[in-house]
């Protein structure tokens, strides 16, 4: 084969490569309304627990621009916690927690199931909070 017919070959290669690549993201990426929407069915709890002023209420802001159902904004019983922690409220498999953690990148996932608060989940923020809210300072 000539180098013409290489460099052909090369162009038709590199436009399939792409072709399939575009098709494998639009068939895998979420729907953003989609999404909405399945955040708007999750009841969160936001707590400061770090002491840091107004922190839930900025915290919450920003989930509820996500289209989280934000309920109920207040301090964790101590301001002390290190880390953020995202707490199950009503599924024992945790696929709430799990989701929201995914949502902000929080890996630090636990489990308190309490039917009578009427939620989901309740999100902690801990001092680690800028590494899932970068820039939350900003928001008032």
């Amino acid at each position: 084969m000539n180098s013409s017919g290489k460099a052909l070959l090369y162009i038709l290669l590199f436009i399939l490569t792409a072709f399939l690549v575009s098709i494998i993201f639009m068939y895998t990426r979420e729907d953003p309304e989609e999404i909405r929407k399945r955040n708007s069915n999750i009841r969160v709890e936001v707590l400061n627990g770090c002491g840091e002023n107004r922190l839930a209420i900025k915290v919450a802001d920003k989930l509820r621009r996500m289209g989280f159902n934000v309920v109920k904004i207040g301090n964790a019983t101590r301001s002390d916690f290190e880390k953020t922690t995202v707490v199950e409220r009503s599924h024992e498999g945790l696929e709430n927690a799990k989701y929201l953690g995914r949502q902000i990148g929080c890996r630090n996932i636990g489990k308190d199931i309490d039917p009578v608060l009427h939620l989901e989940v309740s999100l902690i923020l801990g001092q680690d909070y800028h590494e899932y809210f970068r820039n939350i300072e900003e928001v008032f």
